[in-house]
């Protein structure tokens, strides 16, 4: 996993991310599966009220399994350039599309695939359209079969060739969706992968503490509910309250009517390109703290890669380099 962030302001767009790959696997913990084991029969299958296992499907034991990280690996680059295009695009998701690296299609669309488009007055959604268009090539190649394809997200920052303001888009694979995150005018900031934390800060709250908290208040309506119907049958009342219909429990939800907790309010637009980059180095970081502290390993960290984009090119302003034994090379020198 990793986590993505871009900034649209009235200058430039900042894009951002963190450098570990991680590649996950479905785990159990064994003493998990004692339920369906009897110690007193020396850990014999237990059986239900018809004499049947308890375990009846394999089913039952993946779903008591996570997604947990399995390998890392470091100095993941997650961030490209689209030079010459004043364009860039980050990744999460799959690392490869067969024996080929992501990156490698990225540089090979660089390369190879731009040089129609900056003949042309490209818009930006040109641009991603034109780099879905060489992704998808390969990845339905390798990945014949519709339903076992797998997930793929790109975001992209930039300009056309004759707009003053920048945009960012998504590309989405298999849905092979490109989605306006911000269109020419729009500004704000946007986040891909692993955001658990930066949800919080940003909207109150993580969408999974948001469907707890929905769920939360269904069920003390609920409990309500019955407590009442309990009241009315000590008033010899017969009537009962009825259960909450779907329209209802829609109507009912604590987010209802675009009610939303107190978030993290900014005048993106007018962010300096200094301030646009500490501000997405800041929320990337959040989530590779905030796992370097967790008990669980960490699917977020290593170095913070930075790029900012405005009217006159691409230009990382994170330190791109390799380096061995003291002595250090620039990633990108023609760049």
């Amino acid at each position: 996993m990793t986590t993505l962030v871009a900034l649209a302001t009235k200058d430039a767009v900042i894009l951002g991310c963190d450098s570990l790959g991680t590649i996950s696997a479905p785990l159990i913990k064994p003493l998990e599966l004692l339920k369906f084991f009897d110690p007193a029969k020396n850990f014999e299958l237990k059986l239900d009220v018809d004499g049947k296992p308890l375990l009846k499907s394999f089913n039952e034991i993946y779903n008591l399994s996570q997604s947990m990280p399995s390998q890392h690996m470091t100095h993941i680059t997650k961030l490209f350039s689209l030079a010459p295009l004043k364009a860039g695009v980050m990744l999460t998701g799959i690392a490869s599309i067969g024996v080929r690296t992501i990156k490698s299609l990225i540089e090979e669309f660089r390369k190879d695939k731009i040089t129609s488009l900056e003949t042309q007055d490209y818009s930006f959604r040109d641009i991603s359209e034109k780099l879905m268009e060489h992704l998808v090539e390969f990845y339905e190649r390798e990945f014949t079969e519709e339903a076992k394809r797998p997930y793929l997200e790109l975001i992209l920052g930039g300009y056309g060739k004759k707009a003053a303001l920048p945009e960012v888009h998504r590309i989405i694979l298999p849905k092979k969706e490109i989605f306006v995150q911000w269109k020419e005018g729009d500004f704000g900031i946007a986040f891909g992968g692993q955001m658990k934390e930066i949800q919080r800060i940003v909207f109150g709250t993580d969408y999974g503490n948001r469907l707890r908290l929905s769920k939360r208040h269904i069920d003390l309506i609920r409990k309500y509910r019955d407590k009442n119907n309990q009241f009315l049958k000590t008033q010899n009342v017969t009537t009962e309250i009825p259960e909450l219909t779907t329209d209802e429990m829609v109507a009912l939800d604590i987010f209802a009517d675009n009610w939303e907790l107190e978030g993290f309010h900014s005048d993106w637009g007018d962010f300096s390109e200094q301030n646009a980059i500490e501000c997405v180095d800041f929320f990337v970081n959040i989530m590779i703290k905030s796992q370097q502290f967790s008990s669980s390993l960490p699917t977020v960290g290593g170095e913070v890669h930075i790029a900012l984009i405005n009217k006159d090119k691409f230009r990382f302003v994170s330190k791109e380099e390799y380096y061995h034994a003291g002595h250090n090379v620039p990633k990108h020198e023609l760049r």
